[in-house]
């Protein structure tokens, strides 16, 4: 059966049960075991990674679901010496890449959308990043923990910013990168457009085959 949509970034633990042919308990228990990676949203409901998904059907023998197509992705840049669990956690995402110093952004030969700037960081306030010389060119830069950035700050002058004041989080990239999905579907799919959402908009869950119906058809 053709598929005519990219795969979103996530699966609700029940989309996944669906697909697996498993009970929702056996997939959070997947999840707690680290079978299947995913995060918790501010409400408590758990986020299966697209990626990971893939990843178990392949090991196991099931079909996979859809994959989504080269797309842009995420770039956080933070304080090499404030690194959290919340830091690691995203760095296992596949659409998003944490650096410590704009070099590792050299080798990315993907588009980057939004580049997050931990205002903490010393030296981005007064050195210049070389940011045309890499794939986060046209990037839209979001400068968290913005309370720190001191007055006359460089970044203050760089077009396409906004400033969180909060660190970062889950939830926050998450809304860019669920932004950033919708917005290459549209360019790349012809259908009804609708409109990016925010971050306080709560994500809806998408519909996926189960590997029996995908056999099937």
């Amino acid at each position: 059966m053709k598929n005519d949509k990219l795969s979103p970034t996530y699966f609700s633990t029940s989309e996944v049960a669906k697909y697996l042919g498993l009970s929702v308990g056996t997939v959070q228990r997947m999840v707690e075991t680290g079978a299947l990676q995913a995060f918790v949203t501010q409400g408590g409901h758990r986020r299966i990674l697209s990626a990971s998904l893939q990843q178990f059907c392949q090991s196991q023998g099931f079909a996979s679901p859809p994959t989504q197509t080269a797309s842009a992705m995420i770039c956080i840049l933070h304080a090499s010496d404030k690194i959290t669990s919340t830091l690691t956690q995203l760095s296992q995402w596949s659409e998003v890449k944490v650096i410590t110093q704009p070099l590792d952004l050299m080798g990315i030969r993907r588009p980057i959308s939004a580049l997050f700037i931990d205002a903490r960081i010393a030296w981005v306030h007064e050195s210049p990043m070389h940011l045309q010389e890499t794939t986060a060119r046209d990037a839209h830069i979001v400068v968290y923990n913005s309370s720190a950035m001191p007055p006359g700050s460089d970044l203050q002058n760089a077009p396409h910013v906004s400033r969180v004041p909060s660190d970062i989080s889950p939830d926050l990239v998450f809304g860019y990168l669920l932004g950033t999905t919708e917005h290459h579907t549209h360019q790349t799919q012809e259908h009804k457009m609708h409109p990016a959402p925010s971050l306080s908009m709560a994500a809806q869950p998408s519909q996926i085959q189960s590997p029996a119906k995908q056999r099937a058809s």
